[in-house]
């Protein structure tokens, strides 16, 4: 029997970043296939539309300033809203204690940490995905970290039922953080090949047309503009190819706290003619069939989205040989890995890439076979049932 269900994502949304478009897809899914569930997540403020299917209760938690997404740096800011979350969160969690068994968080930080002791002492299971690794601000990052806090935070998580780690990083730092093995499944990000598939001939140029580079080869990176995802690195790499392709463009999808940063740099490098902010977009599928190859700087990942979405979309990708992306990218296979501090070699790789089409084609292929055997839906779908079940 599968038990019944909550699901705490603060941001659960499809375009605020991989992992509140993950709670989303598999919560979705797993109501559609009978799982009793409701949601619990954070009252934001989010322009565009965003379909959420009507079968899914959302139970949406007032907390500071609404308009604020970007939550994976340490600051006061954050925590105060994080703080604010999970003692609303848990205020539904006490009060509606009658209506699920388990509780799925996706993320494990602050939310879990408040949660924990309650839900232990209501007699609830508990099921933790870890998001990132490396941090300092989930499971898995925190031993040795703001002494004596951080120990006593990695002895209270032990009371957690099942983690879920997403890339081999993220279980090595659980163990770290002394989390018996028994107790983490490894479960990776996963693809709706629905949504993210690569485009026809037609339909890629009818897309590049549409936004405004008919004609041009263009390079694609989309994520949340923080430090570590390394998008200073890429434009510096990118002034030293962008003129052997002067039909070639830079796409830069994404906000953050940088953004105006690295508008600044792009002018400074003299290459604001060849990149293009689009900051936050909601039609990420489209532009990814628009694009010819797709590039993943990072300095830190737990198991990039962006990076399993452009390879199920066709496109060869140029990434960073960290975290998760070793999990998935075998370097001259299904896409091409670059240390993340060598500017050279990533100027190097994405000069080869743009200049052999043969190679682009190769990539591609065995980039959507990557996805399609590993990293599809269905299959994940069906590890959460048995994880609840088992549990």
């Amino acid at each position: 029997m599968i038990p019944r269900v909550c699901v705490v994502s603060a941001l659960y949304h499809p375009d605020l970043g991989g992992l509140g478009r993950q709670a989303q897809l598999l919560s979705e899914r797993l109501r559609k296939e009978g799982v009793e569930l409701f949601v619990v997540a954070r009252k934001m403020e989010v322009n565009g539309r965003a379909a959420f299917s009507p079968s899914v209760e959302v139970v949406r938690v007032p907390s500071l300033f609404p308009k604020h997404h970007i939550l994976e740096e340490i600051s006061l800011k954050n925590i105060l809203i994080s703080v604010v979350f999970s003692l609303g969160c848990l205020g539904v969690l006490i009060r509606r204690r009658k209506s699920y068994d388990l509780v799925h968080f996706h993320g494990a930080s602050i939310p879990l940490f408040i949660a924990l002791p309650f839900l232990k002492w209501m007699g609830k299971k508990i099921v933790a995905k870890v998001a990132a690794a490396n941090l300092g601000t989930e499971a898995g990052s925190l031993y040795g970290r703001y002494w004596p806090l951080g120990d006593a935070l990695a002895r209270m998580m032990k009371g957690v039922d099942a983690f879920i780690a997403i890339s081999a990083e993220i279980r090595e730092g659980l163990i770290r953080d002394g989390i018996a093995q028994v107790k983490i499944h490894d479960i990776t990000n996963f693809i709706d090949s629905e949504i993210f598939r690569p485009p026809t001939s037609e339909e890629k140029i009818h897309l590049k047309e549409r936004f405004g580079y008919s004609g041009k080869m263009l390079l694609l990176f989309s994520g949340r503009l923080v430090p570590r995802k390394g998008v200073p690195h890429l434009l510096e790499a990118w002034r030293e190819v962008s003129p052997d392709f002067p039909d070639a463009r830079l796409l830069i999808l994404g906000d953050g706290p940088q953004l105006e940063i690295l508008v600044e740099l792009a002018t400074r490098l003299d290459i604001s003619g060849t990149v293009h902010f689009h900051g936050r977009v909601d039609n990420v599928p489209e532009y990814l069939r628009a694009a010819d190859v797709f590039v993943l700087p990072s300095r830190q990942e737990g198991m990039s989205n962006s990076l399993l979405e452009a390879m199920a979309s066709g496109l060869p990708v140029v990434a960073s040989r960290i975290g998760g992306v070793v999990d998935v990218v075998e370097d001259g296979k299904n896409g091409l890995l670059v240390d993340p501090a060598d500017r050279t070699a990533f100027s190097e790789s994405l000069r080869r890439v743009f200049g052999r089409a043969e190679l682009r084609a190769r990539l591609a292929q065995d980039a959507m076979e990557t996805i399609r055997s590993s990293y599809g839906l269905e299959a994940r779908v069906r590890s959460y049932h048995e994880l609840y079940e088992r549990i």
